[in-house]
């Protein structure tokens, strides 16, 4: 079973069009009398999107933070069940948490305090898994 780059490349892209869209309702606020700067960022679209891409990545990368995924594959999870997968205290858990949403990768739900994968989360970790099967087939042993 192989992941399609493109189906986290998506779901990234929506992650960084509602960067976006908040940055220009940021901009949009006045602070002062003068008219707020408009349009487009100036910068290159590949390039920001390789530095959120690399952002999902290295969130992931993270020992405690990918245990976290990994266990969030199966559902929505309540955060003392993650501060248990992990080992770590409630607001560990959380500010972990933060990272992952703000990179895309993981929904809070606070009404049930507690987290799960986005569309581009169970990508990441459908292609980390695919590749840990893959190389453990290989291994002798």
């Amino acid at each position: 079973m192989g992941v399609d780059p493109a189906v986290l490349g998506k779901v990234l892209a929506a992650r960084l069009a509602d960067i976006r869209a908040a940055a220009a309702r940021y901009d949009a606020f006045a602070f002062d009398e003068r008219p707020a700067t408009g349009g487009s960022d100036g910068g290159d679209p590949a390039a920001t999107a390789r530095d959120l891409v690399l952002a999902a990545l290295g969130a992931a990368a993270e020992p405690l933070s990918y245990a976290m995924l990994h266990r969030m594959a199966g559902g929505d999870v309540p955060l003392p069940e993650l501060s248990a997968v992990t080992g770590l205290p409630r607001l560990a858990v959380w500010e972990r948490l933060n990272g992952l949403v703000a990179v895309g990768l993981v929904g809070r739900s606070h009404e049930h305090d507690g987290a799960g994968l986005t569309p581009a989360g169970r990508a990441l970790v459908e292609l980390v898994e695919g590749a840990v099967a893959a190389a453990s087939g290989e291994l002798p042993g």
